[in-house]
């Protein structure tokens, strides 16, 4: 079974687009695959998976070095350090800023932020988000453990 499909279900949204219609899939409003035609959108639905964070990483050299965010609006939640990215899976927001990765683990670890995301930024680019640190400072610490 397709966890993703359980946990956020996909919703098609179509849009005329001159001669084009898009189709579009969406979760929470957040546009995660898109197609000019009906049946490619529904092979790309089918192949629609989670992938493992380091692994979605390494496929952006854009972000390296990469820091790893887990943010809620315009709070910071945590950071996940570089030896636990195995463990989240995510599913790439293409709309929202910078590169926001859906993560049921992310939302899982900050139970009280039901709109906690994971935010990939390059390292120099980490002061100039505006982020503030959540107002709970009892927040979980994420911490790899042997």
């Amino acid at each position: 079974m397709n966890w993703l499909a359980h946990r956020w279900p996909i919703k098609k949204r179509t849009q005329p687009y001159g001669g084009w219609t898009i189709h579009m899939g969406e979760i929470e409003g957040n546009r995660i695959l898109q197609a000019t035609d009906g049946g490619e959108y529904d092979d790309k639905l089918k192949r629609q998976r989670p992938m493992c964070l380091a692994r979605f990483i390494a496929g952006q050299r854009a972000v390296h070095p990469a820091v790893v965010l887990v943010v809620a609006d315009a709070y910071r939640l945590g950071r996940i350090p570089p030896e636990l990215w195995c463990g989240y899976d995510v599913m790439h927001l293409m709309d929202l800023p910078a590169i926001t990765l859906l993560s049921a683990k992310a939302r899982a670890v900050f139970p009280a932020w039901p709109t906690a995301m994971i935010r990939v930024v390059r390292e120099e680019t980490l002061p100039g988000l505006g982020l503030t640190a959540a107002p709970d400072a009892r927040r979980p610490k994420l911490r790899a453990v042997a």
